[in-house]
Parts: C-alpha cells; structure tokens; sequence
C-alpha cells in the first residue's frame, strides 16, 4: 500500500512525565507523520523513532494539525495505541477447504470474523500467514527491515495438495517465498494443520522431508489437527477429523521424524496427545516452546510451572473446598495431570454447544455455556473462568461478559490467568483468605 494512504496512528495512552506527554501529545490525538513520512504500523513508528535525537511530528487533535518536537533522550517514547496496523490489514485470500472462519456461526465478536494474512501481524504477534498474499514488495521489507520471526502456515510443499487444501491455483507460488525468506536467513516457525486423507500419512512424511532437504533452516515445525465446528456457516467433513488411533499415528510418526530434525524442533499438538489418551512428553521434547501459542506445549509448559510453584507456596490438601476451576474436556485432561483436585478445588467441564464436541479449547468457550454449567453445579462460592477465553473486555467469544455469568449463575465468577504459577499464587490467596 503507498504511503498516501497510510495512517495515522490512534494514541491510546500517554505516560506521564515520557517524552511523549513533556511533547504535548495527549490520549485521542492522530499522529500522521514523523519527519515528515506517514507511518503503514508500529513498526515503521519504532524505526523512524529508533534514535536517540529530536523527532518532529505531525500530530492531528479535533481535527486540527498541527507540529511538535519529540525529544526522547534516551527513553522510551511513553505512548500506545489502538492498533499495530496504521493501514488495512492484509486479508486471506485463500479458500481453505478446512478455514475455521467460514465455520464460526453467527453473532461472535466482529475480530473473529477477520481473516487476517497479514506479515506485520506475524512479526508482531504470532500470527500464522501463508505467504499467498506477498508482494515482492512485502518480501523485500522483510528482509530489509529484518523482520524475523515469522509463523507461516504451509502444510504441504507438493503443488497439488497445496491448490486443494488452500483452494488457490497460486498457491505453490508462497514456497518461492519461503525459500528467499530462509535463504535471507529470515527465522520461520511452520505450522502444518492436519487434514485426514489430504495431507497425513505419506503426504506427511514428504512435506517433512522437504523441510529438511529443499527449505532447510525452518526453526520449527507445529503439526495441528484441523478444527472442525458444528453449527456454523460453513460445515467440513467430519472424515477430516482426527480420533484416538489416527492421533496416535500422527505422535508416531512425529517422533519418527524428531531425531531427524533434531535443533530445529518438530512438535504435535497437544491436542493430539488429548485424543490418544496419552501425557505429553517431557519438557526436554519442546525445547524453548517455540510454538506454545499453537498449543503445542502448553500443557507441559503449564504443568511445570505449576509443580515448580507448588514446591515454593506448597497448597493445604483440601483448603479451596468451595472453588471450581471452568475448564473443557482438554483442560480437565491437563488439570488431572497435576492431582489439582487434592486442594480442594472442583472441576467443572464444559462442553461446547456452540461449535460442536470436537471444539474443546478452553480459548473458544462461550458464556452461555458456562454459565448453564455453573447453575448447575451445587456447592459453588467462587468460578475461576481461564483469561484466555476472554477479551481485554472479559467478554466470552459469545460476547457474555464475566458479569453476565455471575449475574445468570448466582455464582461469583472471577478471571484467573491459564499459567501454572499465576493459578497457584491465586489458589494460595483463596486458601489464605478464604472463598
């Protein structure tokens, strides 16, 4: 996108006493240029801030323009804004045939509608992208301004699985791609979503092969099961889908192949160790957890945590009688594994009508769900709902705020953070002040 149409960025928040703040910006203004370049995102506002000297901006406030100074001095500027994105975002332009958001039903939140395929986002946040979207001009950025890590989503390298599984004649293109991005020494973390009898089996085994022979250098790769909803808009087969023996031919073959790729890390999802009715492996296996937000390793990591800080802040066998933890099928699955329930603290599983059984992530639980469950349940003070299936509002992906669960159970609902230590320090202040 040219620069004409770029901007501006949205402050959100000035500290007090920052550079910021002593420049005159202030919450609500509109900053449109730094020496004189319109920003695209928070990346192009780092870099031309990236000095230590005096900045001129234009900033815009009630709709007037006008310039000021930013002298950092070696601080951090002091601001935040509404997005990361000063431009459009970059959208999919693919027909996946397993897309997860043309499955969502109606009336969610508007961001869980958004397709983005954006590269800053990937950088920025994690995001997964396909590479399908990128003009040499995106391309180059990236290598010019270094913009590494990215999380590509790529499962397959063979030209015609790739048309099928992204509904895009072009997508063969987006290897090309990936391999300038790597040869530029660009790091990429892939993510393969499993789609049964399209890209398993030996489809697998060549995808896997090539990652070491043809794109050598990936610094991971997550393998995923494909999500499949119920009830929504658009409806996949239920064949793709992934029960307990074929998830315990996929971790088999997974750890056939993990000597192979040895520094660069090959992982399966948690998910799959869930279907087959098996522990994750040990934390060794996952290394630094490069892709525990694809919910490859999050369990481990989340039991490791917990047990490390039970040692330091030991719980009374039995002292939160009276609390239940909300959790899903996966989520009692990994709770169990710590012996949580020793505390005293009740599990309280939740299923999700509103995608479908096979949807048990905790980050995807609605409102209504829990708070049907909860109404339920007898001998409950306090609900410890996990943050993750909230926004910045605590609004569930329903649009149920925290408030709405509490007031339609009668139960007082509180958030607490999906981390092992965040749920022990919360747990040892219940036991201390009791529910």
């Amino acid at each position: 996108m040219r620069k004409s149409k770029c901007g501006p960025a949205r402050v959100t928040c000035v500290e007090p006493g920052s550079p910021a703040d002593l420049a005159g910006i202030r919450c609500g203004d509109n900053i449109w240029k730094i020496k004189g370049t319109r920003l695209r995102d928070i990346i192009d506002l780092r870099m031309a801030l990236a000095d230590d000297g005096t900045h001129r901006l234009e900033v815009e406030r009630a709709g007037r323009r006008f310039a000021t100074a930013l002298n950092l001095l070696g601080h951090p500027p002091g601001l935040e804004f509404s997005d990361s994105i000063f431009d459009q975002v970059k959208t999919c332009g693919n027909n996946c045939i397993f897309c997860f958001v043309d499955q969502l039903p109606d009336g969610l939140r508007d961001s869980v509608y958004v397709k983005d395929d954006d590269y800053r986002l990937s950088f920025l946040g994690g995001n997964f992208i396909t590479l399908t979207n990128m003009k040499r001009a995106d391309v180059k950025r990236v290598v010019m301004d270094r913009l590494s890590p990215l999380y590509v989503s790529l499962h397959s390298t063979e030209p015609a699985v790739r048309k099928k599984l992204f509904g895009n004649s072009d997508a063969p293109r987006a290897l090309k791609i990936l391999k300038e991005l790597l040869n530029a020494s660009i790091k990429v973390h892939i993510q393969i979503v499993l789609v049964r009898g399209v890209n398993d089996g030996k489809r697998l085994d060549v995808t896997l092969h090539d990652l070491l022979d043809r794109y050598s250098g990936v610094s991971s790769v997550g393998i995923v099961p494909v999500g499949i909803s119920t009830g929504g808009r658009k409806a996949i087969p239920d064949a793709y889908g992934y029960d307990a023996a074929s998830s315990a031919d996929v971790l088999e073959q997974v750890d056939r192949w993990r000597p192979d790729f040895g520094a660069a890390r090959i992982g399966a999802a948690d998910e799959f160790y869930f279907m087959a009715g098996t522990p994750p492996p040990e934390a060794d296996c996952y290394g630094e957890y490069p892709q525990c937000e694809n919910g490859i390793g999050i369990v481990r990591q989340f039991m490791e945590s917990y047990k490390k800080a039970a040692r330091q802040m030991p719980l009374c066998r039995g002292a939160c009688a009276g609390v239940t933890l909300i959790t899903t099928p996966i989520g009692y699955w990994a709770l169990a594994l710590i012996g949580i329930e020793e505390t005293g603290v009740s599990l309280l599983v939740c299923e999700n009508t509103l995608f479908g059984s096979r949807v048990n992530v905790c980050g995807l639980l609605s409102g209504k769900d829990v708070a049907r469950n909860l109404s339920c349940a007898p001998g409950v003070s306090l609900a410890l709902v996990p943050d993750v299936a909230l926004d910045d509002d605590f609004r569930f992906i329903d649009g149920t705020t925290l408030a709405d669960v509490s007031r339609e159970s009668g139960v007082n609902v509180e958030s607490v953070s999906a981390n092992g230590e965040a749920l022990v320090k919360a747990l040892k202040t219940i036991e201390m002040e009791g529910t």
